[in-house]
């Protein structure tokens, strides 16, 4: 009976390593977000908390200061904007009218301080 426990309880063990570690992994990598509509309902709750917010990149509200690396913009979604500070280099895929997820915190004032731009790549088998 000791001869048949031993390897079911080590395959138990194993998988259940595998089973940790994959669904850690795919934790990190899931990115969940908050609309721009839903950032400003909670403003008092998310104040300077780390999140990360979607919306689509608003057409005529980009500012790029090339010298500075700072980049001004505002995302929308069906109901609200939001303006967006973001200092660093900015991905080749960002253009105005395009999804974005931005991370970092809101301060009030319906203002964002990005540290992390993701533009969402539209799918070529769409």
């Amino acid at each position: 009976m000791k001869k048949k426990l031993k390897p079911l309880l080590i395959s138990v063990i194993i998988l259940s390593v595998v089973g940790y570690l994959i669904f850690t992994g795919l934790r990190d990598t899931m990115t969940y977000y908050l609309t721009v509509s839903e950032v400003l309902a909670k403003s008092s709750e998310i104040h300077d908390q780390n999140i990360r917010v979607g919306g689509n990149v608003t057409p005529g509200s980009v500012q790029w200061d090339a010298k500075n690396l700072r980049l001004l913009f505002k995302i929308k979604d069906d109901r609200s904007t939001l303006q967006v500070d973001y200092k660093g280099v900015v991905p080749d895929s960002f253009k105005p009218g395009q999804e974005v997820v931005v991370e970092g915190r809101y301060t009030g004032q319906e203002r964002f301080l990005a540290t992390t731009i993701m533009p969402k790549c539209a799918s070529k088998y769409e």
